[in-house]
């Protein structure tokens, strides 16, 4: 790794910022930022640490490090700033762009995309063992190629409006990677229902399976899946917040990708309602009814409130209980 204060040449230099590439070059790794603190810094103290900037024969500068330091400027409308310029070939592309993963590391911790970002642009450079070995922890990221492998894949595939979602924390990057191999406008219009609602990362991942299943059953495309009337009346539902639609409409997608299970639940619960249990015992079912046994918990305070407990459990019509597309007695 190279010490830019040991090169030769590298000199502090007001530059014009219209003279500076205005996108993210090849060493870049910042995405989904708020410029505001950096601006509000810049205002207060002014440029503290000029960014590191490498020339080209026709007067152009690339960003070697301080890529938001130079949008901030630019938004304040600033026309010039100084900047440490290092002389043309000076220094490798390699190690330029190791400089700015260290400059940035050395301040924050990178978001999922960032992450992606810097490891396609280390994979240009170095081997794939170089990277597991060396850098992926520096990351925080498991140092295995499996991991690696799905940070390119999001980088190369994933469109912003993905990228942004991950970013601002609206889709988990394992969830942003169930939508890999989706066509784009399939992707976009899950990517579209995350933003626009609230999610736990397991009801992402709930959300992507019933959707793709209920595409793949009903022979319909994502987005028609999503266009559904029931489906639109619950996110344009303005009596519920973001979490109570994203439930009804879990719920919603539930019961279409699976009717005779989502009957089955709702005539379990019906059952165990009807009996009229003390709100300290609770009789359930197994995930999907899977198990043949069925679960009983009672909460007590001691002995004595046990007895009283199960004394009324057994007065009720437990017959009632049992697999609910079964008749059990019950002559329905």
């Amino acid at each position: 790794m190279v010490n830019i204060d040991n090169i030769r040449g590298v000199a502090h230099q007001k530059v014009e910022l219209a003279s500076i590439d205005d996108f993210p070059g090849p060493y870049c790794m910042s995405f989904g930022f708020d410029l505001g603190p950096l601006v509000r810094s810049l205002e207060g103290a002014g440029l503290l640490n000029p960014p590191l900037l490498t020339g080209d024969e026709n007067g152009r500068f690339t960003i070697v490090a301080g890529y938001r330091r130079i949008k901030a400027l630019k938004q304040m409308k600033v026309d010039t700033a100084t900047c440490r310029i290092i002389p043309v070939n000076e220094i490798p592309p390699a190690e330029c762009l190791l400089m700015n993963l260290y400059d940035n590391l050395a301040v924050r911790e990178l978001n999922p995309v960032e992450k992606g970002m810097a490891l396609t642009r280390l994979n240009c450079w170095f081997s794939t063992e170089e990277i597991v070995d060396q850098y992926m922890a520096l990351l925080g990221l498991p140092p295995n190629r499996a991991t690696l492998s799905s940070y390119l894949r999001f980088e190369e595939k994933m469109e912003i409006q993905a990228k942004e979602a991950v970013a601002l924390g609206r889709l988990s990057f394992r969830n942003a990677m169930l939508l890999a191999d989706l066509d784009p406008v399939s992707r976009s219009a899950l990517v579209d229902l995350m933003s626009n609602l609230k999610f736990t990362i397991s009801q992402q991942a709930h959300i992507i399976d019933y959707v793709t299943d209920l595409a793949l059953i009903e022979g319909e495309t994502i987005p028609e899946v999503l266009s559904d009337s029931r489906v639109r009346a619950i996110v344009g539902d303005s009596l519920m917040n973001k979490p109570q639609k994203g439930r009804r409409l879990i719920s919603y997608l539930r019961r279409r990708r699976m009717p005779r299970l989502s009957k089955a639940e709702k005539d379990f619960r019906k059952v165990v309602a009807d009996l009229n249990l003390d709100k300290m015992v609770r009789i359930e079912h197994s995930p999907f009814f899977e198990s043949p046994f069925y679960r009983l918990e009672v909460l007590f305070r001691d002995g004595q409130s046990l007895r009283e407990k199960l004394e009324k459990l057994m007065s009720e019509d437990l017959e009632k209980i049992g697999d609910p597309w079964k008749d059990n007695g019950r002559g329905d």
